[in-house]
């Protein structure tokens, strides 16, 4: 990540923690839940949630494994983590400031790397897998969690004209096929894959990214969303529901482990 996005990454999630940590569709107890199910967590397992945010997967994963360590490069979110965990009482976690293209570990460490939601803000995000790749034992699992682009190309621009226009520390969100390309490149093989819709409010989407009606970033992106309607342009599929709209981000999850060497 260059000094320039990495500024723009924690000035983003700085000002915005407490909204994000509030109001993240992705962190209510059923969709954690879910996601932490499909990750298949041992008891024995070291993990590591890589971009972890407020914590809140890392924190519930702590519950399923022997240690979690939660990394992220913005200080306010890791220490709205440590509130988290403190007001759980879990001690078999720990949160440390570090990037995801440069992991502060060494090889083969952990038995289980998550990465959920955070691709999509990294301008390199093959750079953070082969790290995370890294520092994954032979034998372990690693998960990717990401929202998927469309694949045409004039709705995949604009799609992320759309989110980028809303978050400036968004980079690009990439189609499903670029993952299993990135995949198979990187010797990587799905042992799991679904593919989860899941709609959520234009209102609080915006306020989640620190915007209320009326200011300028909510303005364009609401211009920009309206504009995509007549044949669905962006692959969002706005529906109007009174002043307000509901949109649809797909969600891919990927359960992956190393490919046996020779394969």
């Amino acid at each position: 990540m260059s000094k320039t996005h990495r500024a723009v990454v924690e000035r983003q999630f700085g000002r915005t923690v407490e909204a994000f940590a509030r109001l993240a569709v992705r962190d209510t107890p059923e969709v954690v839940a879910e996601k932490v199910q499909f990750m298949r967590p041992q008891a024995g397992d070291v993990a590591l949630d890589v971009a972890c945010g407020a914590g809140t997967l890392v924190l519930e994963l702590a519950a399923r494994v022997r240690w979690a360590c939660g990394l992220d490069v913005t200080r306010e979110m890791l220490e709205q983590a440590r509130r988290f965990q403190a007001a759980r009482g879990l001690a078999n976690v720990g949160f440390e400031r570090g990037e995801a293209g440069q992991l502060p570990y060494r090889d083969q460490a952990f038995d289980l790397v998550v990465c959920q939601c955070s691709l999509h803000h990294m301008s390199h995000p093959e750079r953070a897998v082969k790290e995370m790749i890294r520092v994954l034992q032979p034998a372990g699992r690693l998960t990717i969690i990401d929202t998927l682009a469309p694949e045409q190309d004039a709705k995949f621009e604009l799609f992320n004209r759309i989110e980028i226009a809303r978050d400036p520390s968004h980079a690009a969100t990439l189609r499903w096929t670029t993952f299993r390309r990135m995949f198979d490149e990187f010797g990587l093989g799905v042992v799991d894959e679904q593919i989860r819709r899941r709609e959520r409010r234009f209102h609080h989407w915006m306020l989640r990214a620190g915007h209320d009606r009326g200011s300028r970033r909510y303005e364009q992106t609401r211009r920009l969303l309206e504009a995509s309607i007549p044949g669905d342009r962006a692959g969002l599929s706005p529906r109007r529901e009174g002043d307000d709209f509901v949109i649809t981000h797909y969600e891919g999850m990927f359960l992956l482990q190393k490919k046996p060497a020779g394969r």
